[in-house]
């Protein structure tokens, strides 16, 4: 049945049928899934939000209790100091001036060891730390030795009487009791100007600690009462433990194998130190699977961290209580959706079927459409003629489109038979028209082995079947070699004709002993003269002395050329630029000149060398160029110019060829060293 047009569009549309419920049912269980874990952590934050309310509001009234009580203490301590104090001036005051003062203190020390101080304990100590009176037995010069107080202050420190302010001061720290236990002290440091004393009054504040513990245990209280109330999910529950691991509400009894004490197999962490390290940020969110969990399912904690009591705080719900909805969702929409494939697939089964027999009939139609030779005209009955008349829907479009594209098929291939005839004999012509081209260039090397004064080599290769660059080189008379080197402004035929013209001017300019400059001078003047499409060409034209190693040349809008010293190190001989040749008739140029040593050498090229490029845009450069010519400055300029191209090969990589390569380099020997050449031409 597969097999058949039939079968296949019954299958792939039960096919598409399929995916598109199975994609409805994924995207419908995830989105609502993803809005149902959304509403639950928005309903979580809510929780955590109000839980961090009802603490800071409990919290506060707490401070506040405990800094009442803490004020009425220090006010009760203050007054005592401020009585002591007023004793120990009426003592003063009392004593005649001829008596002694020590013995006011006395007498002031005296009443103070008798006077009543109700749950309050005072010392009196000088300028070196030593007690003088106290109403505590334990109170000695040891007590407040190495003890600081909440603000990690020494105690002696605090209550020296050249530390201290006129006002006095307070200070809070943890003294010893009995059975080596320790109690919470608040003490008030008060100086007494006339003898140099600090007058100390401290009272146990145990009490305030033990009342905020219990209004804390209350909070507590307060807050599993009112977890207990909220309705998060069926196992949803609120957790709180402290800084050190003391599990202030815990999870609730149906949520065995303590699953805030096992491990979470997504991280190896005990469940309540992932909790710990997630409760750092603001509001945070921590998925954890238990360890003790035989269904291991995955949890999700909503995290937060009040600060001021160090508590953890966190709403943790099953995730699968999170989904239960979605899937209960989806099983709906799953029965809708099968309920409806199976009506659409009897409706395709029924359509299908009609459309069989014009399709099987274009079907062995198109098979033979192959066995047809659309070489000739084919005639213009065909066996599906009858369907469009037949058929006015899409079946009969498809017998029309067959016919017309058995007509067009036809007409196509006749036209692409006349088409790669003529291709054929274009690239044949453009074949021959690049040996041409290649073959007017001089390409017999070394040239002018009768010269040992110089050597020459040159490389011209096309970006095209033929090209725009160009050389040349030729000896004017026994002393003087004409060389030059251009790039012309286009590609293809064009160029290659306007190259060809430039070349033969060249040759023929050449013969009549001018200089570089007067050559450039007529040949621009010529080409200008009548160039339609405005087509220019760059060019070097250069003379070689090859008795005295001159080179004067004229350089008409050309990349500057590098000159190769035998002991320094090669450059680029820049001139200022001059007019482009065949641009504007009247151009004038200049002759440039220098003398070439003993083995030193003039380096021509193209921008197709310079800027070769590869394949992530970048240019071959000027300075890899240079580089390349210094290293193997002492190579003969057959090496030098296959070295360059080679180089460039690499560079380009898989890049294509984009413009014209030619170079062209003159390596200068100096006078003949060699034996004449022999006039006896003996070849038998």
């Amino acid at each position: 049945m597969f097999l058949t047009i039939k079968g296949k569009i019954i299958f792939f549309v039960t096919l598409v049928m399929v995916i598109s419920a199975s994609v409805n049912i994924y995207f419908t269980n995830r989105d609502v899934g993803n809005a149902m874990l959304a509403a639950q952590k928005k309903s979580a934050i809510n929780i955590l939000h109000s839980l961090d309310l009802i603490i800071k509001d409990d919290y506060h009234n707490l401070l506040s209790d405990k800094r009442t009580m803490t004020l009425l203490k220090r006010k009760q301590l203050k007054q005592s100091a401020h009585m002591i104090e007023s004793v120990f001036k009426g003592y003063r005051s009392s004593v005649r001036e001829d008596l002694p003062q020590i013995l006011g203190i006395k007498h002031a020390l005296n009443w103070l060891n008798s006077a009543p101080f109700e749950a309050t304990d005072y010392f009196i100590i000088d300028k070196n730390s030593q007690v003088l009176a106290s109403s505590n037995k334990d109170i000695t010069n040891e007590t407040f030795k190495n003890i600081k107080d909440i603000k990690r202050r020494n105690i002696s420190d605090v209550m020296g009487y050249d530390n201290l302010e006129k006002q006095g001061d307070y200070a809070v720290c943890m003294l010893n009791a009995e059975k080596g236990e320790k109690k919470a002290v608040l003490a008030f440091f008060l100086p007494l100007d006339q003898w140099g004393y600090t007058i100390a009054t401290s009272i146990d504040i145990s009490d305030i600690e033990a009342e905020a513990q219990m209004k804390k245990k209350e909070m507590i209280e307060s807050l599993i009462e009112y977890s207990k109330r909220l309705n998060i999910t069926k196992n949803g529950f609120v957790y709180i433990f402290g800084s050190k691991d003391n599990i202030l509400i815990p999870p609730p009894k149906q949520i065995k194998n303590d699953i805030h004490l096992s491990m979470n197999t997504l991280t190896n962490n005990i469940v309540y130190e992932d909790i710990k390290k997630s409760s750092k940020s603001d509001i945070s969110e921590l998925r954890f699977v238990s360890s003790n969990d035989a269904a291991k399912k995955s949890m999700i904690a909503y995290c937060n961290y009040f600060k001021p009591l160090k508590w953890y705080i966190s709403v943790i719900v099953p995730v699968n209580e999170i989904n239960r909805p979605a899937k209960k969702l989806v099983i709906r929409q799953s029965l809708i959706i099968g309920l409806m494939f199976m009506v659409g697939l009897i409706a395709v089964f029924i359509l299908v079927t009609r459309i069989a027999t014009p399709l099987n009939l274009l079907s062995s139609y198109a098979k033979k459409i192959p066995e047809l030779d659309f070489t000739k005209p084919l005639d213009m009955e065909t066996p599906i003629d009858h369907l469009p008349g037949k058929y006015k829907d899409e079946v009969g479009g498809l017998a029309s489109s067959f016919i017309v594209m058995r007509q067009e098929l036809s007409k196509n291939i006749q036209d692409l038979i006349k088409i790669a005839a003529s291709r054929e004999r274009i690239e044949s012509e453009l074949s021959i028209a690049r040996e041409i081209q290649l073959g007017m260039v001089p390409k017999t090397f070394p040239a002018f082995s009768e010269h040992k004064e110089f050597e020459l080599y040159a490389t011209l290769i096309p970006a095209k079947e033929i090209g725009g660059d160009l050389y040349d080189f030729f000896l004017i008379d026994e002393e003087h070699l004409c060389f030059t080197l251009g790039d012309v402004s286009d590609k293809g035929v064009p160029a290659a004709l306007l190259m060809v013209v430039t070349r033969t001017l060249i040759r023929t300019v050449g013969e009549k002993n001018l200089s570089p400059c007067d050559m450039m001078y007529n040949i621009n003047n010529i080409i200008s003269a009548d160039n339609p499409r405005s087509m220019f060409v760059t060019l070097i034209i250069g003379v070689l002395n090859i008795k005295t190693g001159k080179i004067t040349y004229a350089n008409g809008g050309h990349n500057p050329p590098i000159v190769i010293p035998k002991t320094e190190e090669a450059y680029y001989k820049k001139e200022v630029n001059e007019p482009l040749v065949g641009a504007m008739p009247g151009m004038s140029y200049s002759n440039h000149s220098f003398i070439l040593s003993p083995q030193e050498s003039f380096f021509l090229y193209t921008d197709g060398v310079n800027e070769a490029m590869n394949p992530k845009d970048e240019q071959y450069s000027n300075e890899q160029l240079l580089a390349q010519i210094e290293k193997n400055k002492d190579k003969s300029p057959n090496e030098i110019i296959e070295i360059v191209l080679g180089t460039i090969k690499d560079h380009s990589q898989t890049a294509p060829q984009s413009d014209d390569i030619a170079m062209l380099m003159i390596k200068f020997n100096g006078e003949k060293t060699s034996n004449p050449i022999s006039l006896d031409n003996s070849d038998g």
